[in-house]
């Protein structure tokens, strides 16, 4: 009996050692676990503002209801109550209320509903189900640069656009409480709890323009319907600083209902979809002849109306006897053959880095999620008619972007100036931070610019662009149609037109581009050309761009008087 009894006590001892010593921070973490419970609370996210403080996103406390089977006391008459206030099936409420899995503690029975329906179900006082306090985004505007901004979902996950982008600076820190509860899951009140209060987000201004968003969206939408468009994409930035004061895409989307849209209405078009520019990529090869000194405005080519390269014959823009044309005529008229001949004089190594020192071929810096960089073709890879092809924008894939700030650095004075949509940031206090400089670099030379604006000012004046004329003001720009390339191969009969330009020329204020996918006429001077006049004038008379007075005219003749005697172009 000694023996048993020390043998019994022996084992005790053993057991208690490791039960106390060796599993003892097992038991302790599966007790806390039990009695102590973490509670999140998550921050304010920031608000975002277009540049004038108007808000764009927000955020608004809404109440979601929950369930906790564990303290349900009657699941079929809560489910019959709850039914006839959310409006829900009483099948899928009962499930809820008695446990969709064994042990369960948590069941959403709805999230984020009106302040109306959760005080209706506060007075329900059901047993077992509670509310909580959760955040919902929202979109005041609706589709209102939708896809700038991009949206929230009810996880509070956020998709694509700035939301995207600028997560880190607009969700804040969330909060965390941890307190002690009894098996019922009431908090004992003389447990210690911890609590970290969560820190919100900070808030966004944009560069983005409230009402010329609106009015952007407004007439694209409107082209999109009268030419029978497949799509469109409009910009409008400020040359100098790269400011995007609108950036539109039809079709659209409203982020309040994002689940009802589809995934192509989501796609922001202006950056992430890539299409052969046309003859709106002549201005690449124009700067670069006039710059590298190959050719002047007055340079004289001999122009067929066909034009053969290698394997390949090269028809004109439109129908004509062999002519003899200036380069300054031979953009005017979008002449592709005059073109091809100016790319030819500048070579294949020389076309090559010209159109990489425009920034085509990588992404502008813009920091917006799935930014296409377009697509280039090596220059070892080059065929024997790449040289021809590429002068008159074929062969090359871009973004309307890459196309907007290309024409914005003519407007510029030959300087490139990252595009950006970050105006600046606040903090929780009220603080103002700007955000920092875009990266800017010189491309070519104020002359080639100057010389480049007034070209493309006789393509509005007396070309293909007379549709984009805009009245009270001078306008430089330039059409483009282009054949939409087979996935299998070659050309079909699918086309993109576009027109791109500045206004004033003199001190450009804003650069406006618009692409329409296969619009019916398919010519980007039908099509895209009025439909830029539309949006310039606006933006011009909305931002206080004064129209061209007598005064300025009566400058214009003198400055023309003592220039009689030099080139028109120097």
């Amino acid at each position: 009996m000694f023996f048993l009894t020390i043998l019994l006590f022996g084992g005790m001892l053993a057991r208690l050692f490791v039960l106390q010593i060796v599993e003892a921070p097992e038991y302790a973490k599966l007790a806390a676990d039990q009695r102590e419970r973490d509670i999140t609370f998550a921050a304010r996210r920031g608000t975002i503002f277009d540049r004038g403080g108007d808000p764009l996103a927000i955020s608004v406390d809404l109440k979601t209801i929950f369930a906790d089977p564990a303290h349900v006391t009657d699941a079929l008459d809560g489910a019959r109550k709850l039914a006839g206030v959310l409006d829900l099936k009483e099948s899928e409420l009962l499930e809820k209320l008695q446990g969709s899995a064994p042990g369960s503690r948590f069941e959403y029975i709805a999230r984020q509903v009106s302040p109306s329906v959760a005080r209706k179900v506060r007075q329900l006082d059901v047993s077992g189900v509670y509310m909580r306090d959760e955040s919902k985004r929202y979109y005041p505007g609706g589709r209102l640069a939708s896809h700038v901004l991009g949206f929230v979902n009810i996880d509070q996950t956020v998709r694509a656009g700035i939301e995207a982008q600028y997560q880190e600076i607009l969700e804040g820190k969330p909060g965390r409480m941890t307190l002690e509860q009894d098996p019922m899951g009431r908090a004992l009140p003389q447990a210690e709890f911890t609590y970290e209060p969560p820190a919100p987000g900070r808030s966004l201004f944009l560069t983005i323009d409230k009402e010329l968003q609106y009015f952007t969206e407004l007439t694209l939408a409107d082209a999109v319907k009268r030419y029978s468009a497949d799509a469109g994409t409009a910009i409008v930035m400020r040359p100098g600083t790269g400011e995007i004061l609108a950036m539109a895409n039809a079709p659209d989307f409203d982020p309040n209902t994002y689940s009802v849209s589809e995934p192509e209405a989501q796609r922001n078009r202006a950056l992430t979809d890539m299409y052969e520019p046309g003859s709106a990529f002549k201005i690449v090869t124009m700067a670069a002849a006039l710059e590298e000194g190959v050719v002047t405005p007055d340079s004289t080519f001999t122009v067929p109306d066909a034009f053969q390269y290698y394997d390949r014959v090269f028809n004109d823009s439109h129908s004509h006897p062999t002519e003899t044309m200036s380069v300054a005529r031979i953009l005017r008229d979008s002449s592709n053959v005059g073109t091809i001949k100016v790319g030819l004089e500048l070579g294949a190594d020389k076309l090559d880095e010209w159109i990489k020192r425009f920034g085509f071929g990588q992404e502008t810096g813009l920091d917006f999620p799935a930014e296409a960089p377009g697509i280039m073709l090596p220059r070892k890879l080059w065929s024997g008619t790449t040289v021809a092809t590429l002068p008159i924008g074929q062969g090359i894939a871009v973004t309307p972007m890459q196309m907007a700030t290309a024409y914005a650095t003519v407007a510029n004075g030959g300087v490139w100036v990252e595009p950006k949509l970050l105006h600046s940031t606040m903090d929780e206090s009220g603080k103002m931070h700007p955000a920092s400089r875009p990266a800017s670099r010189r491309i070519f030379s104020q002359r080639t610019a100057r010389q480049l604006s007034k070209m493309l000012q006789e393509v509005v004046s007396s070309g293909t662009g007379l549709e984009a004329q805009v009245p009270g003001y001078k306008v430089a720009g330039k059409t483009g149609t282009a054949q939409k390339p087979l996935s299998t191969g070659g050309y079909g009969r699918s086309y993109i037109g576009s027109f791109a330009g500045f206004a004033p020329v003199k001190d450009p204020q804003i650069v406006v581009l618009v692409v329409l996918d296969e619009p019916k006429p398919i010519w980007g001077g039908a099509t895209a050309a009025p439909t830029f006049k539309t949006i310039a004038e606006f933006a011009l008379r909305y931002l206080g761009v004064a129209p061209q007075g007598n005064a300025e005219r009566a400058a214009e003749v003198i400055e023309t008087e003592q220039a009689e005697s030099l080139p028109v172009y120097d």
